[in-house]
């Protein structure tokens, strides 16, 4: 083994037990508004979504997603030296809660926390950010944790609330073999700024951090780089290294099936792996969950995760597998 190679040597994921179907009463406002175009035609293809209930904790969620990907690498806590990830809505403004996980999972006081504020490739951000730290031998082994509980913070009268659903995924990265890491690539979109936040809308009642979509900017970001951006980023990084589509397992951020149906049809892998169905769109944790869900059923050679983000930025990682 080249002490160079660095892979994802354990992964894991946690949901909330709670399930709220298509037909919760809290949707009513969307089946009301499901004909009239505009954002709410954009997103569907969900049927159900998990919900952490009142009380429950996102950082306990994310600290069962880490102790799995732990388990999972054969490793224990005292063995993290660098935690980086994001736990979203966090309690505080700041710190992050990623600090609550660190205190969850008993990582020890030498251990760096990195909170990695890149909605929605955070998990994509915090494996490159980790690998590059392994590769400076600065340290052996990470973990990229990420919570996401946006249901407590989208407006139900906005089409994207159709899908948002709660979870908690994790790796962890170092020296290894398996999925090893190849490469990654990353678009930034700053003129988009302010197309998509979180923030209060005190105008809509809404007081606490709310996600939403500006009406005519957001829209736009949605229909051009949204749609063509992941595309052109995945072919500019497998004609980098030479691999063919067919050699490829594409799992991707799942926000609605109107962008992964656009980006099955552009990238066109072998295998296209996702939860949306069962659990909507989990923000961070989409990718880090699915990568769990289907970690023993990869067939193909390589795997990319591809993700987007507000702000506007996209990220993909070329691993092998």
């Amino acid at each position: 083994m080249s002490a160079a190679t660095f892979a994802l040597l354990g992964v894991g994921a946690a949901v909330p037990e709670q399930v709220r179907g298509n037909d919760d009463p809290l949707f009513e406002p969307l089946r009301r508004a499901a004909g009239s175009g505009g954002e709410h035609a954009l997103f569907y293809g969900n049927r159900e979504r998990r919900v952490l209930g009142p009380g429950e904790s996102l950082a306990a969620l994310t600290a069962k997603a880490g102790a799995a990907a732990l388990q999972d690498a054969g490793l224990t806590a005292a063995d993290v030296e660098r935690l980086y990830g994001y736990v979203s809505v966090s309690e505080f403004i700041a710190p992050n809660e990623l600090y609550a996980v660190h205190r969850e999972l008993g990582l020890s006081q030498g251990a760096l926390v990195v909170p990695v504020n890149a909605d929605f490739a955070n998990f994509l951000m915090g494996v490159v950010l980790a690998w590059e730290a392994l590769r400076a031998g600065s340290i052996r082994h990470a973990l990229v944790a990420v919570g996401s509980a946006w249901t407590r913070n989208v407006d139900y009268t906005q089409g994207h609330a159709i899908g948002i659903g709660d979870g908690a995924g994790a790796v962890v990265v170092g020296a290894g073999e398996g999925l090893t890491l190849v490469d990654w690539g990353a678009d930034t979109f700053s003129d988009e700024y302010g197309a998509m936040m979180m923030g209060s809308r005190p105008e809509s009642g809404l007081a606490y951090p709310t996600y939403g979509i500006a009406p005519a900017a957001g829209v736009k970001a949605f229909l051009n780089s949204g749609m063509n951006g992941p595309p052109r980023l995945v072919e500019r990084l497998l004609t980098k290294h030479g691999v063919a589509r067919e050699d490829v397992t594409l799992i991707s951020h799942q926000a609605t099936r109107k962008l992964m149906d656009h980006w099955a049809q552009e990238i066109r892998p072998r295998e296209y792996l996702d939860t949306f169905e069962q659990y909507g769109n989990m923000v961070h944790a989409s990718m880090p969950v699915t990568l769990a869900r289907f970690r023993r059923e990869l067939r193909t050679k390589y795997l990319v995760m591809v993700g987007l983000g507000i702000g506007a930025h996209q990220m993909a990682l070329l691993v092998r597998v």
